[in-house]
């Protein structure tokens, strides 16, 4: 066991000195509570000495190893290292696993290779809110959207494909608010869109439903109306007289 200690601390040494030297750094974006793979690119490496290591230049943490005849318990349950590859898989990711990960492959000389890793969270249910009894003669309507804020989200309202205004803080703790104002135009769609680089959310809406008070959405109602009454003028009797029909 004092010789396996000796192993990693000369090794974790190496690191360190290695530490400073450039090497391609390859972002990976992963889901809280997925799984994600660091992939090498490799294969057989079955027979090679494997370190991956979590944590800045100096201030690694070896946290996977490969033919050096210890295991990491800590993360035995999250981790899988593929014997032929190298590649790392970590399962049910946290936050907190945001960070640097590298893999040092030792064959003579020794292959580094890192990956920064940053995990986003889920972006969480849209909420709308109208003020559907505005004073009367008014002839806009104020709308907002709201989510809980997350890493790199954006909050954004469309008209079909135009984006008519967005939002965004790097204030993660906080729930973010966007507002429109609807005008008199009819039966318009819109669309508020929360999304990061991994995940989004969508909640569409039309004006008819959220300012049944402009007179343009009141027009539009009254023309569904009249069209409906028509219809039935027309085709209501005959209805009426097919179930009288049945019942005889």
């Amino acid at each position: 066991m004092l010789a396996l200690d000796l192993i990693q601390l000369f090794i974790c040494l190496i690191l360190v000195v290695l530490g400073d030297a450039q090497t391609e750094v390859k972002t990976v974006k992963g889901i809280e509570g997925q799984t994600v793979t660091l992939n090498t690119g490799l294969t057989g490496v079955q027979d090679d000495v494997i370190y991956w290591t979590y944590g800045p230049a100096g201030a690694e943490t070896i946290i996977a190893t490969l033919n050096v005849g210890r295991n990491i318990s800590e993360y035995n349950e999250r981790l899988h290292l593929d014997a032929q590859s190298g590649s790392l898989t970590i399962k049910s990711l946290t936050i907190n696993e945001n960070g640097i990960f590298t893999i040092q492959i030792i064959r003579g000389k020794i292959l580094t290779q890192t990956f920064n890793l940053i995990v986003y969270g889920r972006v969480s249910i849209l909420q709308i809110y109208s003020n559907q009894s505005p004073p009367i003669g008014r002839m806009t309507c104020p709308v907002e959207c709201s989510v809980e804020n997350g890493k790199e989200l954006t909050l954004s309202w469309y008209n079909r494909e135009n984006k008519l205004n967005q939002t965004s803080n790097p204030d993660t703790s906080i729930t973010l608010y966007l507002p429109l104002v609807v005008k008199e135009e009819g039966y318009v769609i819109y669309r508020c869109v929360a999304d990061n680089p991994v995940s989004n959310q969508t909640i569409r809406i039309n004006s008819t439903e959220l300012c049944p008070h402009l007179p343009g959405t009141i027009y539009f109602n009254s023309i569904s109306s009249v069209l409906f009454l028509n219809i039935w003028s027309i085709f209501g009797p005959c209805l009426i007289m097919q179930n009288v029909l049945l019942l005889l």
